[in-house]
């Protein structure tokens, strides 16, 4: 009883027993961490709105969530996955109708985040872990608005073929231009960006980066490819060979497809373009209002802590912007290494916006 007494005061000094934390985990939780965990407790819950987390990931988030800071097996937690503009239209109606179900906004949408902060929509953070991951952030060419917004992780748009379809033994992507080779007639697909602002930002961002887009459209068209807009469903058309080649999906897609069928990690290949890759920064903030206010927080630094970024990443193989990060074993094969990659943001990630009308037109003059 007595060494157990002694192992709690080391740990009351770190802060750990205090909050129920793990000894391991002491030493890397922050002062801005303690200060809410209590609070967190009080609150007895959090929800999460974001179109990234699957039930697989939010099963092994919030268990672990609540372990490192001893919440309680009465803590519930709470993963809400819509789609890109599903997220941010309830979001936009709850602040409207001031009344709020969701304590954290995650999602790729720069303008959004910059409106609502401009409006007071997000409470005032108070982090000790962004310092871990603005430098990559910032070089990435990144949209964030600390102390409101928070820029954790983020997905690329990016070359996927199968290499099992017939003349695809041999194939390799290097540049954008490799996917619309004329030996690909009647084998492409080409994302439709009208329906998704991650993929005209993706557009705009190689456009801003010297690509002539224009041209590269032009040269799609010509091999004839069909247009799909969801990476689920493209991402089967190239397992199956109907459409071999996508020029934009996720690797994260291939990863899914691989824990059903393992022998998919042989033939589904990716790459990146030489011309670089646009980082689709997912942004996220606490929402002013929100039920769970401190457990919102908390939860935004777990999400930017080691063990939280190890959660999701293993899971979706999707990108963290914390400096130095190795990712889990398991997901490195789909995953580029983000030193050896030109990485390319948008030069005014608000402003972009604006620009939506004119890029979707002339997509829209090549592909009626």
């Amino acid at each position: 009883m007595r060494k157990k007494l002694r192992i709690c005061a080391v740990a009351v000094l770190a802060a750990a027993c205090v909050a129920g934390a793990s000894l391991a985990d002491a030493a890397t939780i922050t002062p801005q961490e303690k200060k809410l965990i209590r609070a967190a407790k009080k609150e007895g819950g959090v929800v999460i709105l974001n179109p990234l987390f699957s039930d697989r990931t939010s099963k092994k988030m919030g268990p672990a969530f609540i372990k490192r800071y001893g919440l309680g097996d009465g803590f519930k937690f709470r993963n809400v996955r819509k789609g890109t503009g599903s997220t941010v239209a309830q979001v936009r109606q709850e602040i409207k109708a001031g009344k709020f179900t969701v304590d954290i906004h995650l999602v790729s949408a720069p303008g959004f985040f910059h409106a609502a902060v401009k409006r007071g929509a997000f409470l005032k953070l108070d982090s000790g872990k962004w310092k871990e991951l603005v430098n990559v952030v910032e070089k990435a060419g990144q949209y964030h608005n600390y102390p409101y917004i928070v820029t954790p992780l983020a997905y690329s748009f990016q070359p996927v073929w199968n290499s099992s379809c017939p003349g695809l033994k041999d194939f390799k992507v290097t540049s954008l231009f490799d996917v619309v080779h004329p030996s690909l007639t009647g084998k492409t697909i080409v994302t439709d960006i009208t329906k998704s602002f991650t993929t005209t930002n993706t557009v705009i961002g190689l456009t801003e980066a010297g690509v002539d887009m224009s041209d590269f459209w032009k040269r799609m068209k010509a091999t004839k490819p069909i247009v799909m807009f969801r990476t689920e469903p493209r991402i089967q058309t190239v397992i199956n060979c109907e459409r071999p080649v996508d020029m934009f999906n996720l690797t994260g897609r291939i990863y899914q497809n691989v824990l059903k069928k393992p022998s998919l990690a042989k033939i589904i290949k990716s790459s990146h373009f030489k011309e670089g890759q646009v980082m689709l920064g997912n942004q996220a903030g606490v929402i002013k209002g929100s039920p769970h206010p401190n457990a919102g927080k908390l939860l935004l630094e777990f999400l930017m802590s080691k063990e939280g970024t190890d959660i999701y990443v293993g899971n979706e193989a999707i990108y963290s912007f914390r400096e130095n990060y190795t990712p889990p074993e398991n997901v490195r094969p789909f995953l580029m290494d983000l030193s050896k990659v030109k990485l390319i943001g948008l030069k005014d990630w608000v402003a972009a916006q604006r620009s939506f009308k004119k890029v979707r037109g002339e997509w829209l003059k090549v592909f009626k």
